[in-house]
C-alpha cells in the first residue's frame, strides 16, 4: 500500500522503534504528527509518526551565524547559494506499524499496529502517507496505546497525540468525527479516565 508521492526524504539512521531521515533539498518537510511510511526491500512497508523535524549544519560542529537584517531568504538564495548547501533537515519518526506487503483481508491490506520485526534499511525512501493508509491505521487504535504508555521521552507527548488524531480524523472526510469520537473513547481508557488531560489534547486537535 506504498503512497504514490515522491519520497521526500531518506534513511540516514534506523532502528524498530524509529527512523532519522534527510529530507531532499527542496521537498517539503513531513508536519509534525504527520505519518510516513517507508517500503523496505521485502516489500515490508513500515509506517511512523514524524515527532520532531531539525535544521542544522551538515558538518558536525559547525554553527551556522547570523548575516544580518539586511538578508533576506531571496537575497540568500541569490548571493549566497553556497550556505543552503551547508544546511540540511532531518526528521525522526516512530514507527508504530507495519504492513508485510502481502497479508489482506477482505482486499485491503492488513496493517498490524505494533513494531517491525526488522528496522528500515540506510537510504531506504520515505514517503508521505496518502489518505488511504491513515485511515488503515484507526481501530483497534493500538497506536495510540503505544503513544500514551510509551512516549518518546524527547517529545511533547499530548501534542504528538492530538496531531495523530487530527491526521486521522482529516483522512476518513466525512466519517472524520465519528472517527474522533471512538478514538476519544479509546484514548480516555488508555489515560485511565483522566479526563482533565483528554480533554486537553482533544482541544488541540481543532
Amino acid at each position: 500500500m506504498p503512497d504514490p508521492s515522491p519520497p521526500v526524504a531518506e534513511v540516514i539512521a534506523s532502528n524498530t522503534r524509529e527512523v532519522v531521515a534527510e529530507v531532499y533539498p527542496g521537498a517539503t518537510v513531513p508536519a509534525f504528527g504527520s505519518w510516513v511510511e517507508v517500503e523496505t526491500e521485502d516489500g515490508t512497508v513500515l509506517y511512523g509518526l514524524t515527532s520532531h523535524a531539525e535544521i542544522g549544519s551538515v558538518e558536525p560542529g559547525r554553527q551556522a551565524a547570523a548575516l544580518g537584517a539586511d538578508y533576506d531568504r531571496d537575497r540568500i538564495r541569490r548571493e549566497m547559494p553556497q550556505i543552503l548547501e551547508l544546511v540540511r533537515t532531518t526528521v525522526r519518526a516512530q514507527i508504530l506499524a507495519y504492513w508485510d506487503g502481502r497479508s489482506r483481508r477482505d482486499g485491503r491490506p492488513v496493517v498490524r499496529q505494533t513494531v517491525p520485526p526488522r528496522p528500515a534499511a540506510l537510504h531506504d525512501r520515505v514517503q508521505v502517507c496518502g489518505p488511504e493508509a491513515v485511515a488503515a491505521l484507526a481501530a483497534p487504535f493500538d497506536v495510540l496505546r503505544t503513544l500514551a504508555r510509551n512516549p518518546d521521552p524527547a517529545v511533547p507527548a499530548d501534542d504528538l497525540l492530538a496531531a495523530a488524531l487530527r491526521n486521522l480524523s482529516d483522512a476518513h472526510g466525512d466519517e472524520g468525527d465519528a472517527i474522533l469520537v471512538e478514538a476519544g473513547r479509546a484514548l480516555a481508557r488508555l489515560l485511565d479516565e483522566d479526563h482533565e488531560r483528554l480533554q486537553s489534547i482533544l482541544r488541540r486537535v481543532r
